[in-house]
């Protein structure tokens, strides 16, 4: 009798074992990376990061990570269909552009003209023009797509990872918008 219980227990163990083995080794059919299913975000394509901030209604946010802190702020972009971006200053992530501006939290920094280059997977975007009156270029490298939440105001954001290329200062950051 104890025998036949000890069988039963580690027969059920086994396949209970072959059941959760099987539903984890399913393969996602975008990347041909082995991945749970669960687990799987839903993301934008890096050849739409063009469309993606440009049809956007909303600021964009670049900083070092979703919940960085930082004493003077974040950069804010809102960027136009006609190939510009303003940037403002803002002290959080606000969930819309409206409740930004109703805060008065936006500091207008500047205007500076964009441009997208996309080869394969890899998106480039460059900004030249003056940003406090001082002349400046800078680049963004996608690199992949990013979710999360905001610790500090609750709000979940979307974006990118990407680099960041300052006078050819190069650092990680990222750059979300506030998650419908």
């Amino acid at each position: 009798m104890k025998k036949s219980r000890m069988f039963a227990a580690t027969l059920g163990l086994l396949a209970i074992l072959t059941i959760g083995l099987a539903g984890c080794s399913s393969k996602s059919s975008d990347s041909g990376n082995t991945q749970q299913a669960s687990f799987k975000n839903k993301t934008t394509k890096k050849a739409d990061v063009k469309s993606t901030l440009t049809q956007s209604k909303q600021l964009w946010y670049v900083t070092g990570s979703v919940n960085a802190k930082s004493n003077s702020g974040l950069e804010a972009y809102k960027f136009n269909k006609n190939g510009k971006v303003t940037v403002y200053n803002v002290n959080k992530f606000y969930k819309t552009f409206s409740a930004a501006k109703k805060a008065d939290a936006l500091n207008k920094e500047g205007t500076l003209a964009t441009t997208f280059k996309t080869k394969g997977n890899k998106t480039v975007i460059s900004f030249k023009g003056k940003l406090s009156d001082i002349p400046m270029t800078q680049k963004f490298t996608v690199k992949k797509t990013l979710t999360g939440k905001n610790k500090a105001t609750h709000l979940k954001v979307a974006g990118y990872h990407i680099a960041r290329d300052v006078d050819e200062d190069v650092t990680k950051a990222v750059l979300v918008k506030v998650a419908e």
